[in-house]
């Protein structure tokens, strides 16, 4: 879909994303931390039983304990929107809210997530701040490590030892 004028009465079914990555509420923190990173997801869904009972964002993540469970912070009650909900209807929504992420669902069925950063980037919504690597100042392919308490490293700098940019990072 081209960013137009009108992209904002576009509904939200035609570009949400539908690779949803859920957890359950006895998720340790550490496994959701790889999840998030190999996936380099911002997003994850808590459900318990198939119902969908909260979400936890890399924010949560970074801040949490790794012994942790995800239950113990995930954030609930989840603010949902149909398919047929428009772009301008779910940045409003997250503007009045201060979400940054929709879940999308049909009934009961989660089928699918609209981000505010996704948004962004089809003009729908105020423009997301882009990852910077704190090595280098990239914004190519950053993604937050878990191994370096989730801060923002790029691809290149991923692979090398920075332990004083981890070191000043983390005071």
């Amino acid at each position: 879909m081209e960013a137009t004028d009108d992209a904002g009465s576009c509904q939200v079914a035609e570009v949400m994303g539908t690779e949803l990555f859920t957890l359950t509420p006895d998720t340790v923190v550490a496994s959701a931390q790889r999840l998030a990173f190999d996936n380099d997801v911002q997003h994850m869904l808590v459900l318990d039983g198939g119902t969908l009972t909260g979400i936890v964002c890399d924010e949560d993540l970074r801040t949490a304990s790794r012994d942790a469970l995800v239950g113990e912070l995930m954030r609930t009650p989840v603010l949902c929107i149909a398919p047929d909900t428009t772009l301008d209807e779910a940045v409003e929504l997250m503007e009045e809210h201060g979400v940054s992420c929709l879940p999308v669902v049909k009934g009961t069925a989660l089928v699918g997530i609209v981000t505010r950063k996704g948004l962004a980037l089809l003009g729908g919504a105020p423009e997301a701040a882009a990852d910077v690597c704190v090595a280098c100042g990239g914004t190519e392919k950053v993604r937050h490590d878990p191994r370096a308490g989730m801060i923002a490293l790029c691809a290149d700098c991923l692979g090398r030892k920075l332990p004083s940019i981890l070191t000043s990072c983390a005071s």
